[in-house]
């Protein structure tokens, strides 16, 4: 007996593998325990997902969709200042909103495969457009350094914190990452 409600067999499907990928690793979590989780046999899950794979690019597709339209929001600010916040802040409020996601694709280095290469890519090119925007026009290797620094120092944590009240950790993060951009003169 499932330990589902009856409903949307995809979505059952790619909620209990969100639950077994973040806490087994990607890679060890099989199609048959996905199956066996959701309460159907395997030909069932294989007539909603051909893969593991897929169900992993189901899974992830929704919170990297949101960062990009982020990042691309920010794109079209005005102000550098204006494009900083909108990194950021949208950044990371998507990666606040879907923290166990962010955390298996940052902590978890098993989703990086060969049958997963078309949606890393597509995570590493927001992230690599995040930090030019973040490094500003024209910017010297320093200023792009410092943006790379900033871009990790706002989201690599999100993971690690799940205790901290989300509103304290975002004030932190950006507190944290806007030190970085902007640095007081060293003497």
């Amino acid at each position: 007996m499932s330990r589902y409600e009856p409903g949307d067999t995809r979505s059952r499907i790619i909620e209990t593998a969100r639950e077994l990928f973040t806490a087994q690793t990607y890679r060890a979590a099989s199609m048959r325990d996905i199956a066996e989780r959701v309460g159907i046999t395997k030909p069932t899950l294989y007539h909603h997902f051909r893969s593991k794979s897929e169900i992993l690019a189901n899974l992830v597709g929704p919170p990297i969709a949101q960062l990009e339209a982020t990042v691309d929001d920010a794109a079209a600010r005005l102000t550098q200042v204006e494009i900083r916040q909108h990194v950021l802040g949208g950044c990371l409020d998507v990666m606040l909103a879907h923290r166990e996601i962010m955390a298996m694709l940052l902590r978890d280095a098993s989703v990086y495969g060969e049958e997963t290469t078309e949606v890393m890519s597509r995570m590493v090119a927001i992230v690599n457009r995040a930090i030019d925007l973040l490094a500003g026009p024209n910017p010297d290797w320093r200023r792009r350094v410092r943006a790379a620094q900033a871009f990790a120092a706002a989201t690599d944590p999100v993971s690690q914190f799940a205790d901290v009240p989300v509103d304290d950790l975002r004030a932190e993060l950006l507190r944290g990452a806007s030190a970085i951009l902007d640095p007081e003169p060293i003497d």
